[in-house]
């Protein structure tokens, strides 16, 4: 039986990964299902701790986690890993650069073969089959040089192209970064920091891991046979606002025309940064804006505050600056004290939050 042009029934749609045209979850429901898969781990984390996390993922391509050496900067970017993808070991890699002290050729040689692993998963994660996973990538032990080195372009982007600069390789063969990788790197905060490395630190999103804030009564959780959550990766990939462009329009959408004023340093902040001679540049207020837009979730509610997208985006401002500015000023104590009184006092000016199913502390 022929039918007319008119009766004709045109065939669904197939969209790759996808059953329907926008995501079934939220970013509420991305944090605690990684908080209840820490929990079922053993690990008790504030949920401060993974939201300040996701919105640095969403805000840029590469995130630093810094604190003291041992309050667990390596196991929280494997956690977060865990419960979002599987096959784990097909979509997270992890290299040590805790070996590539200067020196002797053997250490040279052990930081290349990390790096040919981690230039195979950029390779693998280009590929138009992998376009709907997410790649997580940790780089453990870093230091400010390796930020400084490896890191720079891929701030930057001078071509728009995010790129990784790798020692030993020509500059023509240093491999772009496909939007689904994320990488984690870590930072013991106690090392030094000059002030251009401070300069380049500015930009990169930072998340303060606080010590005793990750503790832990280990279980064992299977990896294996077990289903990928369904939508998160499509979370991550669809709704991160990382160009100026974006950032703007999603701010004035939310919070109107007039930013310029509350896009400010407070007066506490601005005063910290006078006296130790911190520019608050073009730069690092792009940084911090990319980290406020990114505090809302895809349908415009706070993952800080959800029902005040007013109070959501100064606390976010706030929260973003005084990692940034705890990091730079690691070794002056003497800001170091003021910095954690400030945080302390906005995070106590919250108001309460029931967003999250979880029923341990929201904050500390």
């Amino acid at each position: 039986m022929m039918l007319n042009a008119d009766s004709a029934v045109a065939p669904p749609q197939l969209n790759r990964g996808m059953t329907q045209p926008g995501p079934a979850v939220s970013e509420h429901d991305l944090i605690n299902h990684v908080l209840e898969f820490c929990a079922a781990a053993g690990y008790t984390i504030p949920p401060l701790l993974v939201i300040d996390y996701v919105v640095a993922l969403r805000s840029s391509p590469f995130v630093l986690l810094f604190g003291p050496s041992g309050q667990g900067k390596t196991e929280l970017a494997r956690l977060l890993a865990q419960a979002l993808v599987s096959p784990f070991d097909e979509q997270y890699i992890y290299v040590n650069l805790g070996i590539a002290s200067e020196g002797t050729s053997f250490v040279h040689l052990q930081d290349r073969f990390g790096w040919l692993k981690f230039v195979e998963i950029l390779e693998t994660a280009a590929t138009s089959a992998n376009a709907h996973r997410v790649f997580f990538l940790c780089l453990d032990n870093l230091r400010p040089a390796d930020v400084m080195t490896y890191f720079s372009m891929l701030v930057h982007g001078s071509d728009n192209i995010q790129r990784l600069a790798i020692r030993g390789y020509p500059a023509d063969y240093w491999p772009s970064v496909p939007d689904n990788v994320i990488i984690t790197g870590t930072l013991d905060a106690a090392q030094p920091i000059d002030a251009e490395q401070s300069t380049l630190l500015a930009q990169i999103n930072c998340v303060y891991v606080q010590p005793q804030w990750l503790q832990a009564s280990i279980q064992t959780v299977s990896t294996h046979q077990r289903m990928a959550p369904i939508g998160f990766q499509r979370l991550l990939l669809q709704h991160t606002l990382r160009s100026d462009e974006a950032v703007g329009t999603r701010l004035r959408t939310l919070l109107g025309d007039d930013l310029e004023e509350f896009w400010q340093p407070p007066a506490e902040l601005a005063a910290i940064m006078w006296q130790a001679g911190l520019t608050y540049d073009e730069a690092w207020r792009s940084a911090m804006l990319r980290s406020v837009a990114n505090s809302f979730t895809h349908t415009g509610q706070g993952v800080f505050v959800p029902d005040d997208v007013v109070t959501n985006a100064h606390f976010a401002l706030v929260f973003a600056l005084t990692r940034q500015m705890m990091l730079r000023l690691w070794e002056h104590k003497q800001y170091q004290r003021q910095l954690e009184q400030i945080l302390k006092y906005h995070l106590d000016q919250l108001p309460p939050v029931s967003s999250f199913s979880t029923t341990a502390t929201l904050y500390y």
